[in-house]
């Protein structure tokens, strides 16, 4: 599949931007990472709602609570590594035990950090976040699902994590695609199934499919809720499953399917491409971690001609 590499974090501070036009109520709360969100076109056109708490997680967490209780729909802004690595604890008891309308943004997530190294290629975000009660968690493909997801989740009452990542990824969303919260969207036809969250799945679209080895592409950018009917179909369907994703195998995606084929007595063919109980690495180019750690195209073409 040939696609454009943009940016996802460029994407999210635009459309906060245009949503905040014509809603008076959205507010960001910053831990000084303003510039690296695409957030400073906000901050100049509406200081009144542009909160720099500065390098304070933990004071950022409880004021972005507080002002969800006035009744603001709040964008709480850091890499993953910080929030909610730092202030997981204000999260779970000031906004999800309170069901605050805060949305959690968190950049910088995953091996595509590269040179940042282990202590910024935040690994275990979704697992720290999707284990939290009224906690929605949300992964998107690239530039053009985040623009829909920021969206969506702006008109819910819910508080969200949004999962982004540092480089320009390719743009591989189908622009006319609809996102909708707790659905799956299946990308392409095929007899296995490979399920995925966030820019590592353009990897599937690199592949050489026949009709004895193709893929049915599944984009299960929300992770929680989780679209169970989409997924069980296909894998009832199909007897085959990959599960593709640039996090930990605890707690990440592939987990959450395994315990839904055990709730639902079913038992595919099973492979799980995600970080095994590691830390990453320092890395100018992310797909050689990709490599390193077992989840890049060549994984991936390992995996396929295992279960064919």
């Amino acid at each position: 599949m040939k696609s454009v590499n943009t940016s996802i974090r460029q994407s999210f501070g635009a459309t906060l931007f245009k949503l905040a036009k014509t809603n008076k109520n959205i507010y960001v709360v910053d831990a000084d990472l303003k510039s690296s969100l695409y957030l400073s076109e906000f901050a100049k056109v509406f200081p009144k709602r542009f909160i720099e708490v500065g390098v304070a997680e933990n004071n950022a967490a409880s004021v972005a609570a507080g002002l969800a209780k006035t009744g603001k729909t709040v964008f709480l802004t850091s890499f993953s590594c910080f929030s909610p690595a730092i202030n997981w604890a204000v999260i779970r008891q000031s906004i999800c035990y309170n069901n605050s309308n805060v949305k959690i943004i968190g950049s910088h997530s995953g091996l595509m950090s590269g040179s940042l190294g282990a202590t910024h290629q935040m690994l275990e975000d979704i697992a720290l976040m999707q284990v939290l009660p009224n906690m929605e968690v949300f992964s998107p493909a690239d530039a053009i699902e985040t623009a829909k997801i920021v969206s969506a989740v702006s008109r819910s009452p819910k508080p969200s994590y949004i999962r982004l990542v540092r480089p320009d990824t390719p743009a591989f969303f189908p622009p006319k695609l609809s996102f909708t919260i707790g659905k799956s969207q299946i990308l392409t036809k095929g007899n296995i199934t490979l399920l995925f969250h966030g820019p590592i799945g353009h990897l599937a679209f690199n592949l050489s499919n026949t009709k004895e080895n193709s893929l049915e592409i599944i984009n299960c950018s929300s992770i929680k809720p989780l679209d169970s009917k989409t997924i069980l179909k296909s894998i009832k369907k199909t007897g085959k499953l990959i599960v593709l994703e640039d996090h930990q195998k605890i707690g990440g995606l592939g987990q959450a399917v395994s315990s839904l084929l055990l709730e639902n007595k079913l038992a595919p063919r099973f492979i799980h491409l995600a970080v095994d109980n590691q830390f990453g690495r320092s890395s100018k180019d992310y797909s050689k971690l990709y490599d390193h750690y077992g989840i890049g195209i060549k994984a991936l073409k390992l995996a396929v001609k295992k279960l064919n």
